[in-house]
């Protein structure tokens, strides 16, 4: 089993919320901590605070992707950090039928453990628009 979505399951398992599941299996390749980690996103659990928006373990993705791309030193970031994310939400909502928690949980109020296949397919969106940028990104250097 993949590295990432086995310790984002076991995260969730143990009791991290849906954010910071996904963010904390992140955190080593991030250059993060797993406690900041883990206190940077628990806001964002239940679609931000409980409230049922936008799904935590999308919102932790969108934050890794973020992470990943973005430079302050760089130049153009945002453009590449937003077609990604959007393309992060496209897989998602095909999935799902929705990024927001509340359309996903069908109007059900989030409880412990429900949401583990989309903290894990959460990871996996999460590599796989980061693969397709990184190999769009070798085959545009390659072109010049």
């Amino acid at each position: 089993m993949n590295e990432k979505v086995k310790a984002a399951g076991e995260n969730y398992q143990n009791g991290y919320n849906c954010a910071q599941a996904v963010f904390c299996a992140f955190a080593e390749e991030l250059g993060l901590d797993e406690e900041t980690a883990f206190r940077m996103m628990e806001g964002f659990g239940g679609g931000f605070g409980g409230r049922q928006e936008v799904c935590g373990a999308f919102s932790a993705a969108t934050a890794v992707i973020s992470y990943s791309i973005s430079g302050h030193s760089e130049d153009n970031t945002r453009a590449k950090t937003y077609r990604t994310v959007r393309k992060a939400a496209e897989i998602f909502e095909k999935k799902y039928g929705s990024i927001r928690c509340k359309e996903i949980l069908q109007g059900n109020s989030p409880k412990a453990f429900q949401c583990g296949m989309k903290v894990k397919d959460a990871v996996l969106v999460v590599q796989k628009v980061l693969a397709e940028e990184s190999a769009d990104q070798e085959t545009a250097q390659a072109a010049r």
